[in-house]
């Protein structure tokens, strides 16, 4: 039976950067979807939707594992490296919260 591993390593070998990238872009539009349409099943708009919440939540969750997903194929191998500690946009966005270093 193959692993997670093995399907990782075939679809690394098969789709080369710009097609990872087009892949991330679609599944960063669906979660842009999915966040908007969790907004307003909670509630939290006065635009409703058919849709309930733990519905919306999964399918949240679903596209959330999609852009980690693809992210993690674009980051193996150095394709692209994401240093996410030490990411200077945690300061700002912290200070823009009110945040005051002492």
């Amino acid at each position: 039976m193959a692993s997670y591993t093995d399907y990782r390593d075939f679809i690394k070998h098969k789709l080369d950067m710009r097609t990872l990238l087009e892949q991330l872009a679609e599944e960063a539009i669906e979660l842009s979807k999915a966040s908007l349409k969790l907004i307003r099943a909670k509630g939290l708009s006065n635009n409703s939707t058919p849709i309930a919440e733990q519905e919306a939540i999964q399918n949240l969750l679903e596209e959330v594992g999609d852009v980690m997903m693809v992210l993690t194929l674009l980051c193996s191998e150095n394709k692209i490296n994401i240093d996410i500690e030490n990411n200077p946009k945690w300061k700002r966005w912290a200070e823009r919260l009110g945040y005051v270093e002492e």
